[in-house]
């Protein structure tokens, strides 16, 4: 993807990165997918080519540990990102968003714990669930 391409995807989407791997990250999606979420989200792994080409123009360090949600070109990590994500699904769940007012060193402590243990808790996966041509349409 060019540089004008992936600059107008950044400001017209909210553009989710996650370790595609991860069985836990993958349940996170399939939860997102099954609350009818906004069209505007898009997802994208950490291991694929246009993954690694975000966190290359973000110049991060490609730490799977941490889900990266950019919002109008703005970059949120941890549990920051999960925060934003909330706000583009139609579920009661939303409301959980309103716990961005405790402060991130709060939250992020216990988004390091689940992320720590992430393949412990869920494992690895070779392989996704088939996607509804709905639903592929979220995905970059």
């Amino acid at each position: 993807m060019n540089k004008i391409e992936l600059n107008n995807l950044l400001n017209n989407h909210v553009v989710v990165i996650y370790d595609g791997i991860c069985g836990f990250c993958n349940a996170f999606i399939q939860f997102i997918l099954d609350r009818k979420p906004s069209k505007k989200l898009k997802f994208v792994s950490f291991q694929s080519e246009l993954g690694a080409q975000i966190v290359e123009t973000y110049q991060l360090s490609n730490d799977l540990s941490t889900i990266l949600v950019i919002e109008n070109t703005k970059l949120f990590l941890k549990s920051r990102g999960f925060f934003v994500i909330l706000k583009y699904i139609e579920s009661n769940y939303k409301t959980l968003r309103y716990f961005k007012i405790i402060p991130s060193i709060i939250t992020d402590f216990f988004y390091d714990i689940i992320a720590k243990n992430r393949y412990l808790l869920m494992g690895k996966v070779e392989q996704c669930r088939l996607l509804s041509k709905k639903e592929r349409a979220f995905f970059l």
